[in-house]
C-alpha cells in the first residue's frame, strides 16, 4: 500500500494510524483542486477510515465552494477532522468552514498539533 503522495498543492501520508493532510502554499483553493485534493488523499488509503490531521496554515484564501465540497464529500473515509491553523486569518477561514459547511464527521480547530493529535486519536482507524 501507498502511504505518501504529494503534488504541488499538498502533500499526504499515513503515520501512527493518523492520515496528515498539508497544504502546501495555496493563494485560492478552488473547487477544482478541491476535488484534486481528495482524489490524491484517497489514493493512500486503501478503502480504510482514518483520522486525519488537515493543516491549513499555508492557505491564503479558500472559495467557499471548495468549503463546501470539502466539508461533505470530503468526509469520505475520514472518522474525524482536526483542522491546523495559525491565529488569525486561518483560524477565521476554519471557524468560517465549520460553521457554515457543517462536516459530517467530528471536525475542531487547533493551533496546537498536539492538541490535534490527542483529539484525533478518539477516533481510530476502521476498516
Amino acid at each position: 500500500m501507498k502511504t505518501r503522495a504529494n503534488d504541488k498543492n499538498a502533500e499526504v501520508w499515513i503515520e501512527k494510524d493518523i492520515l496528515h493532510f498539508v497544504y502546501g502554499p495555496v493563494e485560492n483553493l478552488t473547487l477544482s483542486t478541491a476535488k484534486q485534493l481528495l482524489k490524491l488523499r484517497l489514493s493512500i488509503q486503501n478503502n480504510k477510515n482514518y483520522p486525519v490531521l488537515c493543516d491549513l496554515r499555508q492557505i491564503i484564501q479558500a472559495e467557499k465552494g471548495a468549503m463546501d465540497y470539502l466539508a461533505k464529500e470530503g468526509s469520505i473515509q475520514t472518522t474525524a477532522v482536526a483542522l491546523l491553523v495559525n491565529y488569525p486569518h486561518s483560524k477565521v477561514t476554519a471557524q468560517f468552514y465549520l460553521t457554515t459547511s457543517l462536516p459530517k464527521v467530528p471536525s475542531q480547530i487547533f493551533e496546537d498539533k498536539l492538541k490535534a493529535l490527542e483529539f484525533l486519536s478518539r477516533y481510530p482507524k476502521t476498516h
